[in-house]
């Protein structure tokens, strides 16, 4: 209802001739052509507000967060709504988050999607559900999932990555992939989102014997890929799937990815063709990496790692910034770039405006709300958002 709203108003604006000007609390808002300026609200963040909390109190607790995000500048919040195949609304294909109201599986109090819908829209933000895809559990422990999770039902198939890290949805599995795009067509169907993020988790490892016996079938019905290019096309089926299934539900919705930040890395050892998706048509609106690195970084350098992605990219480029590093050291930067964050209290605003100079990035994402402190750094961030030319 809400982005049909949106379009009628588009259009009569485009008729009549009349623009938009400074947005009250109650404005439409235009996702189309705004250069996006975003904070990532993780499920641990969330979790602050949602457990042991009532609807009331979750409401009117979210909703200042958000005016507040909007009054600074922001026009989207991401929030992290399915974090380990468990859920901060309501489902019908995965449990209610531990993380939401303190055991998985337990009933939805309240639906904190649906009033952060209503909030962020209130105040002008257009709002984005992130998804992790493939994670289960960090832990190897099937007793701490609910029994409505999928995983349990899946416990002895071939569904399953188990390993070090935890347990995995397997990107083979056919049924996993119709789970994942099914997880996402009830949010985008039952929630006024505006867009669905996918973070950079995929294949947990690339130790052969995580998936050997569904690639063992592959090999054995046929198939002619060797491991590495298999566990690709595993996941680029995926993502189109995802993709298709967003557009049959509401084609003004976007989909996008926040990988990691090397390029060859994301291909070679997750299996993420991201050059593939953001050239070719069918699967994702935009790329958002997380280049979480100072200017002196001697690995990443931040202006250096841009450009890559400003040359690999032709759909809607983003980039995710570490706020989270102000202040503290920046361990594997190198002997030049370690004591960065720590020495200067404007990096994140400086990383801002050189953006907002490249016509080929759309917007930034800053990581993560708990990092908007009260300090110089976030002051900073704040009058380059202002400031800049976007």
């Amino acid at each position: 209802m809400y982005k049909k709203i949106i379009l009628s108003l588009l259009l009569i604006f485009a008729l009549t001739g009349c623009s938009f000007t400074q947005a009250d609390e109650n404005s439409p808002v235009d996702t189309a052509q705004q250069y996006v300026k975003a904070v990532w609200i993780t499920y641990y963040e969330l979790s602050s507000f949602t457990k042991d909390s009532t609807q009331q109190e979750f409401k009117k607790q979210i909703g200042k967060v958000f005016k507040q995000l909007s009054a600074k500048g922001f026009n989207r919040v991401t929030v992290q709504v399915r974090p380990y195949a468990d859920a901060f609304y309501n489902s019908s294909c995965f449990p209610v988050s531990s993380y939401c109201f303190n055991e998985q599986g337990s009933e939805l109090i309240f639906d904190p999607l649906e009033i952060m819908t209503e909030q962020a829209h209130k105040y002008n933000l257009s709002i984005e559900a992130w998804v992790n895809p493939y994670r289960v559990s960090i832990s190897n422990d099937f007793s701490e999932l609910s029994q409505d999770n999928p995983a349990v039902k899946w416990k002895d198939t071939d569904n399953l990555i188990i390993c070090d890290s935890g347990i995995y949805f397997n990107p083979a599995s056919e049924e996993v992939t119709e789970l994942i795009a099914e997880g996402v067509k009830e949010i985008v169907e039952n929630y006024d989102v505006d867009s669905i993020c996918f973070d950079d988790y995929f294949y947990p490892a690339t130790d052969k014997s995580i998936d050997s016996t569904s690639y063992k079938s592959y090999k054995k019905n046929g198939g002619d890929k060797s491991l590495d290019d298999w566990r690709r096309e595993n996941i680029n089926k995926m993502i189109k799937a995802v993709y298709k299934t967003v557009k049959e539900a509401d084609s003004t919705v976007t989909f996008g990815i926040s990988p990691a930040s090397n390029i060859e890395n994301n291909y070679s050892t997750l299996y993420a063709d991201v050059t593939k998706w953001c050239t070719e048509e069918g699967y994702v609106d935009y790329i958002c990496p997380q280049i979480y690195f100072g200017f002196q970084n001697e690995n990443q350098p931040f202006m250096k790692t841009v450009k890559n992605w400003t040359q690999t990219a032709e759909c809607n480029l983003y980039v995710a910034l570490p706020l989270y590093k102000a202040d503290k050291e920046d361990e594997f930067a190198g002997e030049d770039g370690i004591k960065e964050f720590i020495n200067n209290n404007n990096i994140i605003a400086r990383q801002v405006i050189y953006l907002s100079k490249l016509s080929e990035v759309k917007g930034y994402y800053i990581f993560s709300y708990s990092s908007l402190k009260d300090n110089d750094e976030t002051k900073n961030l704040y009058s380059a958002m202002q400031n800049s030319s976007l």
